[in-house]
């Protein structure tokens, strides 16, 4: 029989003894006892013991526990509360280093919270679509084998797309198929015309978007004619009016009902410049249909069934290409799910490898929490430099009986107290900043004022911030030795300066390494900038025939043209010359890489292309238009010729797999330079030019040199509009084509130099505030100097040396960081310069010029001073 226990468990009676209030202690652990003793008698003694326990824990919480040692007469609130006035009172006494502090830390926070938002856009890009977990892309790898290795590609032949759709039902609630790449077409209503970006898609992709409609129904693309537009482009076209069942005409061609508004899609979306979608069948009407196989010129998007795994449907598809075609070399599909769209695009062998967006993200979250840093380290060197003169009230305090953790909480507390008034002011520059960085970074970003998130995590990370600048000021002032304290002999010795040094050194690293990058980021884009391109930019236009009349008048607009004199000459091509579409395989020459199945970006021209672009021959012969074998002849660059391995290229038969354009074979009658079409800043693709004797899409008109290009731009619009009234005509300067290629590298820079903007202002700020407290110090030793005969210039470099021998350190360390890093990003580009040793010179110069500057002016100051009114001064 067991022992029956008539008290508590005394473990559990113990330790409510320990940490309960003596003079709560009787009463309450009579009423647990009382209890105790009641749900004894009716549930026994085990459950009675449990529930014992778990009541004493539940009084283990505040306004029950004791008060720690040395806080007994001081509740909590209080002596917090405290803390805050004391805090108060010495930013208030203290205005300019205040001022320094809170203003340092706000530019520092401002920052954060941009890159915060501007992160928070590019991990939530593609999240607008309901579907996003569910919506995929169904791509294809390629083996050509050798050098080439595996190919990932996007655009798939709508007989895929067609076969998916038909035969795996199961797997996906919806297929939709896109033309390629989006169109920019003539939209005209009544005697209005709008140039408008737009795609054709199947009618069920709008409801796989999930796009939200502001008129209009989904399902509005199920009938040929009819065309959805945004919100913005109805507003722009019909104003107030309804648009629904409006007629407009595109590319004045088609004439289409509008049959839906949706709402503009947000920037962080793969299909945010949509202002219109058509029916993919008004796009194929006419020349190509839904089951063709030999021309890859789709993407294909599917919508997995909810419960469907997208690994297993991706093994599922992976060799529905391959079933259908006969190739010498798989094409294995593949789901490339929406959520890595954005981030996860870019490819190596066939596996996915670290973008460059990817990599944005990591280096402007790096700069961002570096230049926060640099603002903390700021609060911690102004802090410890002012050390002398809390000294004082520190001995006092301690003398008093306060302890070193109340200290350390008093100091934690003001500088958590700076960091909410700097928190504050950044909203407040963060409302003016905004607008221009979205501006400068092309976001639409807007600070979500109405999100408790956005709040809780400001205020937690305003507390980190206060917590971490104040951390090192806490402790090093809370252990100052009373007696030292209060005889003033804190501050002797080199150990206390030290610890200042180092953190001046690690932010002029900082900003050594951020101005060195942004410099890096300019000169490798000038580099790219003045690449050789392979023909010549300047002087040279490019129009689309997006109208029926310049098909029809395409003859008489060229004789006009030339009648200006100021035309040169005037070609034509299927592609513009900023871009690399037309990709296709399926040729062989008979040389050793002939069987790797590479390839080219095919292009038709007219005979006069050559001459219009300004093109260089290397090899060979252009066309020549009264030439009947050059319609079998080729033209090929040199990038085309080093994948094929031919020596002598010229008069080599290249074959084709199904009669390209008519034609099994065609002879190479010229190697020309690498035409730069695609991505500047990567190796060129291999190209073979066909001549056409067919009206091409869009025309290039060589300007004569010497005319002065505004003129003769006037005079070709004037020409147009003379002989094609009714068509709309979009000239394009070639120049600023290939210009608008470095949009997003410059993107990158001028964030770049932002944050370095930033850095550089930061640093000063507290190098200023640092040079004035020690200029302060030092003012009856600089009034003795001068009374002794010292010069202004004598101390001015008695003032500046350390600054400027601690930025001289800085810059050694800091540069073979910023060359490892710049190299690192180097490394993404094909085309790349080498780091000029001339860049690390300018760096070093400029922050010791940014520096001498800051400290300087305050050096001056105190030089020009009044010698006497220091001296007398105790």
């Amino acid at each position: 029989m067991k022992n029956s226990r008539e008290f508590p468990p005394k473990f559990a009676m113990k330790f409510f003894e320990w940490f309960c209030k003596p003079s709560m202690h009787d009463f309450i652990e009579g009423d647990l006892l009382e209890e105790y003793f009641i749900h004894k008698s009716e549930m026994g003694q085990q459950k009675a013991d449990l529930k014992f326990i778990r009541d004493v824990f539940f009084l283990f919480r505040p306004g029950i526990i004791k008060p720690i040692k040395g806080f007994e007469n001081l509740t909590t609130a209080a002596m917090y509360k405290s803390y805050f006035k004391i805090g108060y009172r010495n930013l208030i006494r203290n205005k300019g280093f205040s001022f320094i502090n809170i203003g340092g830390l706000a530019f520092g926070m401002c920052v954060a919270i941009l890159i915060a938002l501007w992160v928070h856009n590019e991990l939530t890009y593609n999240t607008y679509h309901k579907n996003y977990d569910r919506l995929a892309q169904v791509l294809f790898r390629s083996d050509f084998g050798g050098d080439d290795g595996i190919h990932v590609n996007s655009s798939v032949p709508t007989g895929l797309g067609t076969h998916i759709q038909d035969t795996y039902q199961a797997q996906f609630k919806n297929v939709a198929m896109c033309y390629s790449r989006p169109q920019e077409i003539v939209i005209t209503s009544g005697k209005d015309s709008f140039l408008e970006n737009g795609y054709y898609m199947q009618p069920n992709a709008p409801e796989m978007l999930s796009l939200e409609m502001m008129a209009g129904t989904l399902d509005g693309l199920k009938d040929l004619k009819t065309i959805m537009i945004s919100q913005s482009l109805a507003e722009k076209i019909f104003g107030d009016r309804d648009p629904i069942g409006q007629e407009v005409r595109f590319n004045e061609q088609v004439d289409a009902l509008v049959t839906g508004v949706f709402k503009d899609i947000p920037r962080n979306s793969e299909f945010f410049d949509a202002q219109f979608i058509a029916p993919l069948d008004v796009f194929l009407y006419g020349w190509s249909d839904l089951n063709v196989w030999d021309n890859q010129n789709m993407r294909l998007y599917v919508e997995l069934h909810e419960g469907v795994d997208l690994q297993t449907a991706s093994a599922i598809i992976k060799d529905a290409y391959n079933t259908n075609i006969d190739k010498n070399h798989e094409r294995n599909l593949f789901l490339h799910p929406m959520k890595d769209w954005h981030l996860k695009s870019e490819w190596e062998n066939g596996v996915s490898i670290t973008s460059a967006k990817q990599k944005f993200i990591w280096i402007f979250s790096a700069l961002g929490i570096a230049v926060l840093v640099l603002a903390c380290v700021n609060f911690m060197n102004l802090s410890t430099a002012r050390s002398e003169s809390r000294a004082k009230e520190i001995g006092v305090r301690k003398t008093m009986g306060s302890l070193r953790n109340h200290l350390t909480h008093q100091f934690l507390t003001e500088s958590v107290l700076v960091a909410l008034f700097a928190f504050i002011l950044s909203l407040g520059l963060l409302v003016i900043v905004l607008p221009w960085f979205n501006e400068l970074a092309a976001k639409d970003i807007s600070a979500p004022w109405l999100n408790p998130v956005f709040w809780i995590a400001g205020l937690f990370f305003t507390l980190i911030t206060g917590l971490l600048a104040g951390s090192y000021p806490a402790l090093y002032l809370s252990s100052f030795n009373p007696i030292k304290s209060l005889k003033g002999g804190i501050t002797s010795g080199r150990q206390t300066s030290l610890p200042r040094k180092v953190l001046v050194i690690f932010q002029f690293c900082v900003s050594f390494i951020v101005i060195m990058g942004t410099i890096v980021i300019y000169q490798q884009i000038q580099h790219v900038k003045n690449r050789p391109v392979g023909y010549e930019r300047e002087g040279l236009l490019m129009m689309p025939k997006n109208s029926d009349q310049l098909w029809e008048n395409f003859r008489t607009l060229r004789q006009e043209l030339f009648n200006t004199g100021v035309v040169e000459e005037i070609g034509e091509a299927n592609y513009p010359l900023t871009n690399t579409f037309g990709n296709n395989d399926g040729f062989s020459w008979g040389g050793p890489e002939s069987d790797k199945g590479i390839a080219f970006n095919t292009i038709r021209i007219s005979p006069e292309y050559g001459k219009a672009v300004g093109w260089e021959v290397l090899q060979g012969r252009d066309f020549n238009e009264n030439m009947e074998t050059d319609k079998a002849g080729v033209i090929i660059t040199e990038s085309a010729l080093a994948k094929m391995g031919l020596e002598d290229p010229i008069g080599k038969t290249v074959l084709t797999e199904d009669e390209f354009w008519g034609y099994p074979e065609f002879t190479i009658i010229g190697v020309v330079r690498d035409l730069i079409k695609g991505d500047p800043f990567e190796d060129s693709s291999p190209g073979i030019m066909f001549l056409s004797d067919r009206q091409l899409y869009w025309q290039f008109i060589r300007i004569k040199e010497g005319i002065p290009f505004g003129e003769a731009l006037e005079t070709i619009g004037q020409t147009y509009k003379r002989v094609a009234p009714e068509a709309y005509t979009d000239l394009k300067v070639l120049e600023d084509e290939y210009l608008a290629k470095f949009e997003s590298q410059e993107q990158i820079g001028e964030i770049g130099a932002f944050l370095s903007g930033f850095a550089i202002f930061i640093s000063c700020l507290g190098l200023f505030g640092l040079a004035s407290f020690l200029a302060e110090k030092r003012s009856k030793e600089i009034g003795l100097r001068k009374v002794l005969g010292a010069s202004t210039a004598n101390l001015w470099q008695l003032l500046t040396k350390d600054f400027f021998i601690l930025v001289l350190v800085a810059s050694l360390i800091a540069s073979p960081i910023a060359y490892y890093l710049m190299e690192k990003w180097l490394s993404g580009f094909d085309y790349k310069m080498d780091i000029p040793l001339s860049a690390f010179l300018f760096t070093c110069f400029g922050a010791m010029l940014i520096t001498l500057l800051t400290v300087g002016f305050q050096a001056v100051k105190t030089a020009l001073a009044n010698p006497v009114k220091s001296i007398r001064t105790e």
